[in-house]
């Protein structure tokens, strides 16, 4: 039987990403993933500190979208079936939309610069026809290595969604400004203050790989299925940041990329949720290069 294969790109601050899935059942829109690839580039190492991507970085990211096109292309992808997005590294280096666009040129592979706010919106939109239709206020939160995108979501309504330029790779290089954190602070109070009185309360709904590998290491008895307690979630970041990258790396089996940027992930989801009075994380196993995948496939069918 003959499928067809869909990809998305997703050129991150921390790590470039290539997902592919193949149409399982094309009336119910079902896909099953069938390559993922993870490359921890760190764009944002340049982007956060220097303020340009250097030309080594240029270079590798260059090789490595080469790479990727020739696997897409044993998947017999077409153009129209895959799109390639790059976020806040890309968005804030000086040099940013000329090397994406020499690498295009270079690859044949058209690349998007996208806003945090479309970024936002192609993570929850992919997540929001999964979910139940009774009341309820979700913050959906993608902490990504740049930037942190918020959407609230009341009743399968968008109410509003907003793009922090503070991110894990951002933390760590100390490119993070003390009053972003405070906005975001203050935003999301606000936001819990205006939670409407007939809702239980506010459900945070979190994407991203570092959320998804929190869940992951939790214990079994202290998880619910798919979903964190905001109290578990500060007993693993308690124990966590007390190590070193390296003891974290060891204990929980953590690729080093991961081991870093993972303590001040579990940071923000944690003020987010202190500020919003939410519970609970439910984790989707959502994510950006998911969502790419799902609004190209969603525009075909509409």
């Amino acid at each position: 039987m003959d499928y067809t294969h869909y990809a998305a790109i997703d050129i991150g601050s921390n790590a470039v990403r290539l997902l592919i899935k193949r149409l399982e059942n094309p009336t119910k829109g079902l896909f099953s993933k069938v390559v993922t690839l993870r490359v921890p580039l760190r764009l944002g190492q340049d982007a956060f500190t220097a303020g340009e991507i250097s030309e080594k970085k240029s270079n590798d990211l260059k090789d490595l979208i080469r790479a990727y096109a020739i696997v897409m292309k044993m998947y017999d992808i077409k153009k129209g079936n895959y799109r390639c997005c790059a976020t806040a590294a890309m968005r804030e280096a000086r040099n940013g939309r000329q090397v994406l666009e020499w690498i295009s040129k270079t690859t044949d592979v058209k690349i998007d610069l996208i806003s945090g706010t479309e970024e936002a919106a192609i993570v929850y939109n992919s997540h929001i026809q999964q979910m139940d239709n009774g009341p309820r206020n979700l913050v959906f939160v993608d902490v990504g290595g740049g930037s942190t995108e918020v959407s609230h979501i009341e009743d399968g309504e968008l109410k509003s969604t907003k793009s922090y330029p503070i991110g894990t790779l951002r933390m760590l290089s100390g490119g993070v400004d003390e009053g972003e954190k405070d906005e975001l602070r203050r935003d999301m109070e606000l936001l819990g203050v205006d939670c409407d009185a007939e809702h239980s309360g506010i459900v945070i709904v979190g994407a991203g790989g570092n959320i998804n590998k929190l869940y992951e290491l939790a214990e079994i008895e202290k998880r619910v299925e798919k979903s964190l307690t905001r109290d578990v979630l500060l007993e693993m970041y308690d124990e966590m940041r007390s190590m070193s990258v390296e003891q974290r790396a060891e204990k929980y089996n953590l690729k080093p990329d991961r081991a870093d940027v993972i303590v001040p992930a579990a940071e923000l989801f944690l003020l987010i949720a202190d500020a919003v009075g939410a519970d609970t994380i439910e984790v989707p196993s959502t994510s950006l290069a998911d969502g790419i995948i799902d609004d190209i496939y969603r525009r075909q069918s509409e």
